[in-house]
């Protein structure tokens, strides 16, 4: 069977098959729109039946009556668009209340229960209707009107709105039948000129299969065919030009032009890759010549640098001249400097060793900073600098004939070992290589290496010439020793008279201080006045009794803990709860001070505190205060309809605070929302400038302490309060300040507010500074 037959017994059928479909398809789809359409204008006529039932429910105004559905009867009693379509009205037990021909009758019981399962206010649904012991399918389509509490609704036929569809069907059938004839005639006129242009075509292809080269084939026409016949031409070309194209790469003629058929010529791309390899070959060969050029200029350099180091190795200066001329000859570099790092002075800074510029040494003196320019940046981060463009005035030297600036810098630190030792800087009018910048970089270790020996063998000379002259200083301080004995017995003299200070100083101690002496086991031995008059004790009865058992029991298992730091030797500082008599509490600022003799045995250990009863019992109401603001804000929380009341009972809140408390409201992210009167009074800062701010901004730690604020907010994320303490200055004066921040969580665990609530500790710090200057004095007295 010939090609066209073949063709046309394959695409008659389909087009048949596919006229049908399309008319199946096509049929499908009118039967749903044509149904939708009607669904819709049902709606619309339920919508205007809806609106003339709002006009009569405005002048009855008392739901559906007899004179609502006398108004309305007219409306109700033509179809809306189609023979049986009436609208209806059907209450909510499904009873027809308004309908020409159902009145009083019902909806089938499933579709009532369907319509109160959807509970919504409008919609369809297909539903069987029974009329006269006949069946049939229908679509409700339903609004709800609440004023009369029913629905206004339109039963649709399906079978009357597709009586239009039905009509087109044989029309449809007629066509699919004329069409398909009509198509095979066109099939069979346009394949006969095909298939004889494909019997040209096929001669063509059989040659080239046999490896010839045909002529063309003449292009008849500029269907697919005629497209066929010319990319069989340019085939043709092609494998001329491919031909060509091996013939010239035979004689080692490469940049022969040549072009592939296309990117999927194969045979083109092939040759082409085959011409690149021949050319990657010899690029490779002159690289691996210009590499061992290299390798040969690096080992030639390290081995002549090799040799200046080792020369001039006790002259600094005279090793720098030598190692910087040679290095900017070397790189033919117009000028460069060695500086060196000078770590053993008052400040760490580069000082310049030589400098050679212009084939001559340059005779300047130079300092530089770390971090300070481009040569300190080099020296900080410890990494090699180069630019291409340098700054019309960076460079200070010129040689004076009128030559440019230069236009390449390089900067490579002298470090082994990751330790620094200097910095060379080398200048030059052409760009330096990759592999000159690493050759500097080897050199510049070896240099490093070196002036470490350098720097050390003069260190050393240095330190035997100041150990000569320790020598003769120990001669005179010998003199000096017997000039000192004869001071010792004018100081004796000294110490009685320190004795008396010393003795004037517990009197006053006495006086205003809390004191009393412990023995190793924690027994009081003796008591001032005050200790006596803040524990209700007297003397007589505080002797022999132990200091723990006046102690809290809350505190005893933490006192236990110190008391043996104290035994090894350690001052402690802590704040003690005391119970004196009569179960009066009392809380002790103290410092507690073993005291040891010569030979390192324990005497006794000395207690000095200051009474801060009442500053503690401030603290604690202000804690107390806290946890009464936390669970307010969690209440007000909670009462989220009553916000306006919440505000007022926080503003209520607050103004109690204002008086002896800090308090600012700061949001999850940062944001300070607000602080009241006391943080103005006490810090100095206007509302203005703080409220509206984040923490992060002005906080001190968040800015120098970045990590501590990290871990400081992470907890409040979490919901672990923090304390903070921090002291600043205010118009002149220290003031210290203690922080409670509260984290308030919402019900479900996230951050809501943060309530910190500060107290101005101002006073009880320097009560502490001046009882620790106190104890400080006490020490220094006890060591003389």
């Amino acid at each position: 069977m010939k090609l066209a037959q073949r063709i046309q017994l394959a695409i008659i059928p389909l087009m048949v098959v596919l006229f049908a479909f399309a008319g199946l398809t096509l049929n499908y789809y009118s039967r749903t729109r044509t149904i939708n359409n009607a669904i819709k204008e049902a709606f619309v006529y339920i919508d205007r039946l809806i609106d003339i039932a709002n006009i009569v429910e405005q002048k009855t105004g008392k739901g559906l009556t007899s004179n609502d559905i006398f108004e309305l009867k007219p409306y109700f009693n033509k179809p809306a668009f189609n023979k049986t379509d009436f609208p209806s009205i059907i209450s909510r037990n499904g009873e027809y209340v308004l309908h020409i021909t159902r009145q009083g009758a019902r909806l089938p019981m499933k579709t009532i229960q369907d319509i109160k399962s959807l509970k919504a206010t409008e919609g369809f649904m297909s539903y069987q209707d029974i009329t006269d012991d006949i069946t049939e399918n229908r679509i409700l389509v339903y609004k709800f009107y609440k004023p009369y509490n029913a629905y206004f609704a339109i039963s649709v036929s399906p079978t009357e709105v597709l009586e239009q569809v039905k009509a087109n069907r044989r029309a449809m059938i007629i066509i699919v039948f004329l069409s398909s004839i009509i198509i095979a005639i066109v099939v069979w006129l346009i394949l006969k000129p095909i298939t004889k242009q494909l019997a040209h075509l096929s001669v063509r292809l059989k040659q080239l299969a046999q490896g010839e080269i045909p002529p063309a084939v003449k292009i008849t026409d500029r269907s697919e065919l005629g497209a066929l016949a010319e990319s069989l031409n340019k085939l043709i070309d092609g494998l001329k030009g491919t031909t060509e194209f091996a013939r010239q790469i035979e004689q080692n003629k490469l940049d022969y032009d040549f072009k592939p058929l296309s990117k999927n010529d194969q045979l083109g791309v092939a040759l082409l890759q085959m011409r690149e390899s021949l050319k990657r070959a010899q690029h490779e060969e002159a690289k691996r010549k210009e590499e061992d050029n290299i390798r040969s200029w690096v080992n030639a350099g390290l081995a002549k640098f090799g040799d200046i180091l080792r020369q001039n190795n006790n002259n600094l200066n005279l090793l720098a001249d030598n190692v910087i001329q040679n290095l900017v000859n070397y790189l033919d570099a117009n000028q460069g400097g060695i500086f060196m790092f000078k770590d053993y002075e008052t400040e760490k800074h580069l000082e310049l060793l030589s400098a050679f510029a212009y084939n001559r040494k340059k005779f300047l003196q130079k300092s530089i900073m770390l971090g300070e320019g481009l040569v300190g940046t080099c020296a900080v981060e410890k990494q090699t600098i180069y630019l291409k463009e340098i700054p019309s005035d960076y460079i200070a030297i010129t040689s004076g004939l009128g030559e440019a600036t230069p236009t390449s810098l390089l900067i490579v630190p002298l470090k082994l070992e990751d330790e620094i030792f200097g910095v060379i800087e080398i200048a030059s009018f052409n760009e330096f290589a990759p592999y000159q910048i690493e050759f500097v970089e080897k050199v510049s270790e070896s240099i490093a290496s070196t002036l470490n020996s350098v720097k050390n063998n003069i260190r050393t000379r240095e330190l035997l010439e100041q150990s000569q002259q320790q020598r003769e200083e120990m001669a005179a301080q010998e003199e000096e020793m017997r000039q000192n004995m004869e001071e010792m017995q004018a100081t004796q003299e000294e110490m009685q008279r320190k004795n008396l200070e010393l003795e004037i100083i517990t009197s006053a101690i006495n006086q205003s201080l809390v004191s009393c002496s412990l023995n190793d086991d924690g027994f009081i031995i003796d008591s001032n006045l005050v200790f006596q008059e803040m524990t209700g004790y007297s003397k007589v009865e505080l002797e022999g009794m132990l200091l723990e058992s006046l102690i809290v029991d809350s505190q005893r298992e933490e006192f236990s803990k110190l008391w043996k730091s104290v035994l090894n030797g350690q001052s402690i500082n802590t704040t003690l709860h005391l119970v004196g008599n009569n179960g009066r509490e009392r809380f002790l600022l103290a410092s507690l001070t073993p005291g040891f003799d010569p030979m390192g045995l324990l005497i006794k250990i000395l207690l000095v505190g200051h009474d801060i009863t009442e500053s503690k019992k401030l603290e604690l109401m202000t804690q107390q205060q806290a946890k009464e603001i936390e669970k307010n804000i969690k209440r007000i929380k909670e009462e989220q309809e009553i916000s306006n009341l919440r505000q007022r009972e926080m503003e209520t809140l607050l103004k109690a605070l204002d008086q002896n408390c800090l308090v600012t409201i700061i949001e999850p992210d940062g944001l300070i929302t607000y602080i009241n009167n006391k943080n103005v009074e006490v810090l100095g800062d206007k509302k203005e400038d703080i409220e509206n701010r984040f923490i992060q901004d002005i906080d001190f730690t968040a800015k120098n302490k970045p990590k501590e604020f990290e871990r400081f907010w992470k907890s409040l994320h979490k919901g672990i309060k923090q304390t903070r303490e921090f002291s600043l200055e205010v118009k002149g004066e220290t003031r210290w300040v203690l922080e409670n921040y509260t984290p308030i969580m919402d019900e479900s665990g996230n951050l809501y507010k943060i309530i910190n609530i500060a107290l101005d500790i101002t006073d009880n710090k320097r009560k502490e500074m001046e009882l620790n200057a106190v104890i400080e004095q006490l020490k220094q007295q006890l060591k003389k």
